[in-house]
């Protein structure tokens, strides 16, 4: 009895056919608009990013050079980048969160818009959240600037 299951198992398996994907999704409006979002086209990065050193100092030391750069971060006493994850609501809601922003941080959201692949940003008082696990790139975009 069990070999004639798996022989029938085995056979519709490979008589699958996926049923055919419509062209217009069919999802929750607010599903679709979120879905718009994240798979409209970035644009370009305003700032000239630099090149890392071969060996990769920069984790503990700045690069520099952040002068014509409108906004600054201010790294930890410990010389790190300020960026840190979060979750929330028992790990559902995944959070990445940029502390001590100083200057322009309009300007700072409309560039981290193009780094996140345009997730949705929260501002919060003293900090920036950012729905999604982005904090490896954030920082790695941070350190190319020159923070």
């Amino acid at each position: 009895k069990g070999f004639k299951v798996l022989k029938k198992a085995a056979e519709e398996f490979v008589n699958f056919k996926p049923p055919k994907v419509s062209d217009k999704m069919r999802t929750h409006p607010k599903v679709l608009e979120i879905h718009n979002q994240l798979t409209k086209p970035l644009m370009p990065l305003k700032y000239k990013l630099q090149e890392l050193p071969s060996p990769d100092t920069t984790w503990n030391t700045p690069l520099g050079g952040t002068n014509a750069i409108p906004f600054q971060i201010s790294r930890t006493w410990t010389g790190n980048l300020p960026v840190y994850t979060e979750f929330r609501n028992d790990r559902s809601r995944k959070l990445t969160i940029i502390r001590k922003i100083l200057g322009d941080v309009e300007e700072f959201k409309t560039e981290l818009q193009k780094i996140v692949s345009n997730s949705p940003i929260y501002e919060k008082n003293g900090r920036i959240e950012v729905k999604g696990l982005h904090s490896e790139s954030v920082k790695l975009w941070l350190r190319k600037l020159g923070f």
